[in-house]
């Protein structure tokens, strides 16, 4: 069977395969719901190495790898998606799309998927179960993981694992613990609708421009005022837009932004003061307001069981020194949605550099990752794939 120390050489041995997977997959990054070529790329590496995968939509792939033995079934989630960033890393393979850039790392977690199906392929009769490995759109505040779910194929699994490279974190370290990770999010949009008109007779006007911007200021008191502080939340309005021009006063204006909470009621009740304050204060402009507030993802809280069978394979990979805990943060991974279906972890492995510059932070244009990790990556998750095979439902 597959041990700890024949995985990590086995990695060792992809990471020409694994860099260069890595790199034209920087070369060409893809946003949110259109991951096409990015899943033509995907399933033409994984049809070299005669993986059977679903394409239930041309931006989803989700390969199937079968042991010779039985076991459990084991999701591995590698996001796909890139930001709307323009690339400054200076990077000999940087991106050739104007505009588009992985600036998060999912280029990383999709060579890392393919670097360890390539040893769960060649290494069947050496472990157990089945390894379905999800190659997901739409991390980036969308609704990825709803549409993988919504296609049934990942229904039989019993635990899912994903690992994302982490910036705050120091390279090469690998960081797991049985907590909440991250926050639950919610993506709004408020539309206020005012009457436009002539900016030198603002008196037969409903400025939609002032109400949007007093709503602006408003909002900045609903987690000071209306939460514990004793809770955790954020509410951020990250867009404002409105207007045509200097001398018209603006009939319509929409304001974009996002929730994040920790627990369900504090969501609810953030949510509920959205709603509140946008009526409220677009009627005192003489105005109205339209609010589409969407949960885009649950609050990432890694299963024990899972947390501690991911950190047993991390010390059996790299020691106990290397290996360290998690934090909560208020940032998001709609991976969390996975958590309707079976326990999931949810890991980080740190690429911060200062020296290869690849301490940038995340969503960042001159973001880098350190190509040193990839084969670790693909250790820890195959060593995580090989362990749940072999033991999920033995309990």
């Amino acid at each position: 069977m597959l041990t700890e120390e024949s995985i990590l050489n086995l990695a060792k041995a992809e990471r020409e395969y694994v860099t260069e997977a890595f790199r034209w997959l920087h070369r060409h990054p893809e946003t949110s719901h259109h991951e096409q070529k990015t899943n033509i790329y995907l399933r033409k590496e994984l049809d070299k190495l005669g993986i059977f995968y679903h394409a239930p939509a041309d931006n989803i792939t989700i390969a199937v790898i079968k042991s010779d033995n039985p076991g459990s079934t084991v999701g591995l989630r590698c996001d796909t998606d890139a930001l709307p960033v323009c690339e400054e890393t200076g990077l000999s393979y940087a991106s050739e799309n104007p505009g588009v850039m992985h600036a998060c790392g999912h280029d990383a977690h999709m060579a890392v998927g393919l670097g360890s199906a390539r040893i769960l392929q060649e290494n069947k009769s050496a472990w157990c179960g089945t390894v379905k490995l999800i190659f997901q759109p739409a991390e980036e505040g969308e609704n990825g993981s709803d549409q993988v779910i919504e296609t049934g194929l990942v229904d039989d699994v019993d635990v899912f694992f994903a690992i994302h490279v982490w910036s705050p974190y120091a390279s090469g370290m690998l960081h797991v613990s049985p907590v909440v990770v991250s926050a639950a999010v919610n993506m709004f949009t408020v539309r206020i609708i005012g009457k436009g008109g002539h900016g030198a007779a603002p008196e037969k006007c409903a400025d939609a421009v002032a109400a949007g911007a007093c709503l602006v200021t408003a909002l900045q008191s609903v987690v000071s005022r209306a939460v514990s502080p004793m809770e955790s939340a954020v509410l951020t309005v990250g867009s404002f837009h409105a207007g045509t021009a200097g001398n018209i006063i603006a009939q319509d204006a929409e304001l974009k932004g996002t929730i994040r909470t920790l627990k369900e009621e504090t969501r609810q009740k953030v949510s509920a003061a959205l709603e509140s304050y946008a009526a409220h204060v677009a009627q005192m402009y003489g105005c109205r307001a339209e609010v589409n507030n969407i949960r885009v993802s649950d609050a990432v809280k890694n299963d024990e069981r899972a947390a501690q069978i991911a950190e047993k394979c991390a010390v059996l990979l790299v020691g106990e020194k290397r290996v360290r805990g998690q934090k909560t943060m208020m940032l998001g991974d709609n991976f969390a949605n996975y958590g309707r279906i079976a326990p999931y972890c949810y890991v980080q492995v740190g690429i911060a550099d200062p020296k290869k510059h690849t301490d940038y932070a995340h969503h960042n244009s001159r973001f880098a990752v350190d190509e040193e990790v990839l084969p670790l990556c693909v250790a820890w998750m195959t060593s995580f794939a090989a362990a749940c095979g072999a033991c999920w439902k033995d309990e």
